[in-house]
């Protein structure tokens, strides 16, 4: 009788020949999932990458110099345009409740206050659905070429994506806690600055740096978003002594150092030369680490602060005092909060969806409560589709979703945006997916840079739209 044993190099020559042929079905497959019939669907890894563009964008004009020590060259006031333009018809805007009389008011009065000594922040909170800096960038940018201003705004010193104006690098053993992840990945004390997020290293044996951070401008973002002249390194309490080493353009710069009784603040320095590379050195036990702003000295600063996963009810579930120290160190204008595809999967009645809008609701009161002076936007949902056996279908629960959202915006008296009407409701996630090239991604939840870029662009357009009313 035969002997039908395989040798190892057989076997693996096997099941090498079976990923090749997997790995190149779903190059090829525009679907994650390949229906053989009604009981049985072949789920496969997705290859194709987002590839993001270069910016193309009218060339700067010419800047007045505002300080012998700022390197960074933003418009004037005398330049900031005045006259803004009413979007095309159609275009979604924000709508307000009828019985809000203010809307934007506050926002705009701080707009029009700005000169060239000071600063006003916008703080865009959402999901994975602004990874990246996706929609954020145009937000910054018009708010940049409008009211002066240049930088790339907070950056997380472990993002899961870089921004695209921003190159970053880390170096060493780094730990990564959320307010918005599960228990083990959480910070004990609740306090994880402005972003929710909080990163720690580990210290190493050797002489050397125990950890290095680095950022540089790259050409995927807009040209005032890649001038940075102002830093500001945010830290919690001393573990212990540490040094950090401030590198410009691979040269030391500044040495900074945190003694063992320092209870946590900020690092502030002003660059007096063109910085192309900035990095930093950890030497010593690690504080918690909030994170870096890179910004211009003036103008508008608008910070991307992607929170993958979160629903945006973890807000509350932070230190209270320690976020509101945190956040009331800013002059913050508005905060935008992009949030309810996350949960939308998940939902299964009527009443869970209003149980979300009543934790949702406590999100809004606690920023009015911490940033009085500051307006409110609520985005909501887009669509999101899901496979049903050969079809795909939106979501039984989004439109739901992105009604209790908007009832709790309308009843705090904030701003609410439209995302899920803007792409034209139930069904419309399948026609930006089909669309050529297309507007979001196979997964049918994501927006492609493409799609972002639209939906960015409508955002800008309705916020222009509003702000008009108060010229």
């Amino acid at each position: 009788m035969r002997d039908e044993q395989r040798t190892p190099l057989q076997i693996a020559i096997f099941f090498l020949s079976l990923m090749l042929v997997i790995g190149i079905g779903s190059y090829l497959n525009p679907s994650p999932e390949i229906s053989i019939n009604e009981n049985f669907t072949l789920r496969t890894p997705q290859w194709k990458l987002e590839v993001l563009e270069p910016i193309e964008e009218e060339p700067l004009g010419t800047f007045e110099d505002i300080a012998r020590d700022t390197i960074v060259q933003e418009t004037p006031k005398s330049q900031i345009k005045k006259g803004l333009k009413t979007p095309s018809r159609g275009l979604s805007t924000i709508s307000f409740s009828n019985y809000d009389t203010l809307r934007f008011k506050s926002f705009s009065k701080s707009l029009k206050g700005l000169n060239l000594k000071t600063s006003l922040r916008i703080l865009h909170y959402g999901d994975s659905q602004i990874e990246g800096d996706r929609m954020t960038r145009e937000i910054r940018d018009f708010f940049q070429k409008n009211y002066g201003g240049s930088g790339a705004g907070f950056q997380n010193l472990t993002p899961f994506v870089p921004m695209a104006a921003v190159a970053h690098n880390t170096k060493g053993e780094w730990h990564r806690m959320v307010s918005f992840g599960r228990k083990n990945q959480k910070q004990p004390q609740g306090r994880y600055g402005l972003s929710g997020i909080s990163n720690r290293y580990e210290v190493r044996k050797d002489d050397g740096a125990d950890a290095t951070v680095s950022f540089k401008p790259r050409k995927y973002g807009y040209s005032r978003a890649r001038k940075f002249s102002r830093f500001e390194l945010f830290h919690g309490p001393s573990k212990g002594p540490l040094e950090i080493k401030w590198f410009a353009n691979d040269t030391l710069w500044r040495i900074e150092y945190l003694d063992s009784t320092d209870i946590g603040g900020s690092f502030v320095e002003i660059a007096t030369d063109p910085v192309e590379e900035l990095r930093l050195e950890f030497k010593g036990n690690s504080p918690d680490l909030y994170g870096i702003s890179l910004d211009g000295f003036f103008g508008v600063n608008v910070d991307n602060i992607s929170m993958r996963g979160a629903s945006g009810t973890s807000f509350t579930q932070m230190d209270e005092f320690h976020f509101s120290q945190e956040i009331r160190n800013h002059s913050i204008g508005l905060i935008i909060l992009q949030f309810g595809g996350n949960s939308v999967p998940y939902f299964k009645s009527k009443e869970s969806v209003n149980r979300y809008g009543d934790s949702f609701v406590r999100q809004i009161r606690l920023f009015r409560r911490l940033v009085p002076s500051a307006n409110i936007l609520v985005i909501g949902p887009s669509d999101m589709a899901f496979k049903d056996g050969l079809n795909w279908v939106s979501y039984p629960f989004v439109r739901e979703v992105r009604d209790i959202m908007k009832k709790v915006a309308f009843d705090e008296k904030v701003g609410f945006f439209d995302l899920f009407a803007f792409m034209g409701e139930e069904g419309s996630m399948i026609d930006w997916v089909n669309q050529s090239p297309p507007l979001a991604g196979p997964d049918y939840i994501h927006f492609t840079p493409r799609g972002a870029k639209k939906v960015g662009k409508a955002i800008v357009s309705a916020l222009e739209f509003e702000l008009s009313a108060y010229e």
